[in-house]
C-alpha cells in the first residue's frame, strides 16, 4: 500500500477509510494487530486487537501462508509496515509487507550465512537485523575447522521504505582467501539474541545455551556436534553455557568484541537456560534448573556496565515462585518496566496445579531487585506450554502464545499493582495456529 505518493489529500481520505472500517458505532476499534508464527503447518496467525476490551478478532485471510520451513521467531520492523520471521528449517528470513487491516504479503526471502537460525533480533533504530544460527559455516585454517560446533550471527541491513534486506560482511576478519566473513561468530548453541543500550552505546547480547553432555560420549549425545568430543577441553566449552557479547555500530551495523571472552554462567548446566530479555536498566536470564534451593527454576538478573559487561545485581539469583510449573521459559515486563512475568511451559511438579502458568513479580525502582506479587491465588493460569509473551500496543494486556495447546491466552495487567486478570469481554483464550513458536505485536492500525 504504496499511499504516501499520493500527497496529503488521499493520505486523509484513506485515514478517514481505514477510520471508519476501524471504529464501530458503539466505539471499538483495533489498537493493533498481532502475528503468530506456528510451526506445525507453516504458518502465520494474523489478530486483531480491541482496543478497550483485549479480545482478538482473526484477520481475513488469516492464518497465513509462511514462506519458509519452520518459522521460531518473529519481528515486526519500526513502522510497522514490515514483519520478518526466521525459518529454522528452510535456514531463511522471510519479509512480508503489512498491509491495511493487517493482511500479510510476502516479499522475498534471505538465506542466513549459517544453518539452524533459531533467533532474530533488530537494532533500536530498526536499521540492522541480528540472526542467530546455531551452525556457523566451516571456516578451516591449518586443516582445523576453527568453528566446529559454533554458532553465528548473520547481519542484514534493513531498508525502511522497501523492507529490503542486505547482507552486512564482517570487516574485522576474513578467510584464507582474503574475503570477509559474511557472519560474526559466537560459542555453542546460541538460543536467543537481543540488543540493549548501555552509557550510549548499543551493545548485541548472544545467549549461548550450550549443550547438556551426558556421559558416554558421541554414541550417548547424538545431538550434540561431533567436534564436542575432539577432546576434553572442547567437550567441556561446549557444555558450558555463556552471553556472547558484541558492541554494535549504529552506523554501519558491523559487530565488534569488546572483551577477550563471553560472561560465562557459573553453576548452570548446559541447556538449562532458556532466555535473556532485556528491560530498562536490566538484562535477565530464565535457568530451568532445579535445586533445593530453587526448586520450580530461577531468574539471573544483571546491570549493564562499562563496555556493556553483564554485572551481577545485588541481591543475585532470584527464585521462581514456589507454586510455578517446570520449565520457565519466556520473560516479559510491563510497559513501564514495574512487573516483571515468567511464563512456566510445565509441567507442574505439583500435580494439583496447573500445568502450566504465570510467576508475576515487582520489580524495586531502586535496587532492580525482584518480589513474589502477592496475587491471592498463586501463580495466573494461561494456555498449556507459554512458549513467548507480548503486550498490545498500549499496555494494558499480556498475551501468552501457547505451544502445546494451539491458544493465545489474554489477560488484562493492573497498572498500579502488577496483578492478572480476565478480560472482561471476549474469550481469554483464542485458537491460533498450530504449534505456536512465537507471539509479536504490531502498533500501526492503517
Amino acid at each position: 500500500m504504496k499511499f504516501w505518493k499520493y500527497g496529503r489529500v488521499a493520505v486523509a481520505l484513506i485515514g478517514a477509510i481505514v477510520l471508519g472500517l476501524s471504529i464501530t458505532c458503539c466505539g471499538v476499534y483495533t489498537s493493533g494487530y498481532m502475528y503468530v508464527t506456528g510451526a506445525q503447518y507453516n504458518q502465520i496467525g494474523a489478530f486483531k486487537i480491541d482496543h478497550d476490551f483485549g479480545y482478538l478478532t482473526p484477520v481475513t485471510g488469516s492464518p497465513f501462508p509462511a514462506i519458509g520451513n519452520d518459522p521460531v521467531q518473529e519481528v515486526v520492523i519500526p513502522g510497522g509496515r514490515f514483519l520478518a520471521t526466521v525459518n529454522k528449517g528452510s535456514g531463511d528470513v522471510s519479509m512480508y509487507t503489512i498491509g491495511g487491516a493487517g493482511t500479510l504479503y510476502y516479499q522475498a526471502s534471505y538465506p542466513t550465512s549459517g544453518s539452524n537460525p533459531v533467533s532474530i533480533g533488530l537494532s533500536a533504530s530498526g536499521g540492522f537485523m541480528f540472526v542467530a544460527d546455531q551452525n556457523a559455516p566451516p571456516d578451516v585454517i591449518n586443516g582445523v575447522d576453527v568453528n566446529a560446533g559454533r554458532g553465528d550471527i548473520t547481519v542484514f541491513q534493513v531498508n525502511s521504505s522497501t523492507g529490503k534486506l542486505t547482507l552486512i560482511t564482517n570487516a574485522n576478519t576474513f578467510n584464507t582467501s582474503g574475503s570477509q566473513l559474511p557472519y560474526f561468530a559466537v560459542n555453542y548453541k546460541p538460543v536467543q539474541v537481543i540488543e540493549a543500550g548501555g552509557a550510549g552505546a548499543a551493545y548485541l547480547y548472544v545467549l549461548d545455551q550450550a549443550y547438556n553432555i551426558v556421559p558416554g560420549g558421541a554414541a550417548a549425545n547424538p545431538d550434540v556436534p561431533a567436534a564436542c568430543f575432539s577432546s576434553p577441553a572442547m567437550q567441556t566449552a561446549c557444555g558450558t553455557p555463556d552471553v556472547f557479547l558484541y558492541q554494535i555500530n549504529a552506523s554501519t551495523g558491523q559487530l565488534t568484541l569488546t572483551q577477550n571472552s563471553a560472561l560465562s554462567v557459573p553453576n548452570v548446566p548446559g541447556g538449562a537456560l532458556s532466555t535473556i530479555y532485556h528491560s530498562n536498566a536490566y538484562v535477565y536470564l530464565l535457568n530451568t534448573a532445579t535445586n533445593a534451593q530453587f526448586p520450580t527454576g530461577s531468574i539471573l538478573p544483571y546491570t549493564i556496565g562499562p563496555g556493556g559487561v553483564l554485572q551481577t545485581l545485588v541481591g543475585g539469583t532470584a527464585a521462581n515462585t514456589p507454586t510455578a510449573a517446570s520449565n520457565p521459559d519466556a520473560v516479559l515486563t510491563n510497559s513501564t518496566g514495574q512487573f516483571l512475568y515468567v511464563a512456566n511451559f510445565g509441567p507442574n511438579p505439583n500435580p494439583n496445579l496447573p500445568s502450566s502458568n504465570i510467576s508475576p513479580f515487582t520489580i524495586d525502582p531502586t535496587t532492580g531487585q525482584l518480589t513474589q506479587i502477592n496475587t491471592g491465588q498463586g501463580n495466573y493460569t494461561s494456555g498449556s506450554g507459554p512458549i513467548w509473551m507480548a503486550l498490545d500496543s498500549t499496555g494494558q494486556y499480556l498475551y501468552t502464545a501457547n505451544f502445546s495447546d494451539n491458544t493465545i491466552s489474554a489477560k488484562v495487567i493492573d497498572a498500579t499493582h502488577g496483578q492478572l486478570s480476565n478480560l472482561i469481554k471476549g474469550t481469554e483464550q483464542t485458537k491460533t495456529v498450530g504449534q505456536p513458536t512465537y507471539v509479536v505485536v504490531s502498533g500501526r492500525t492503517f
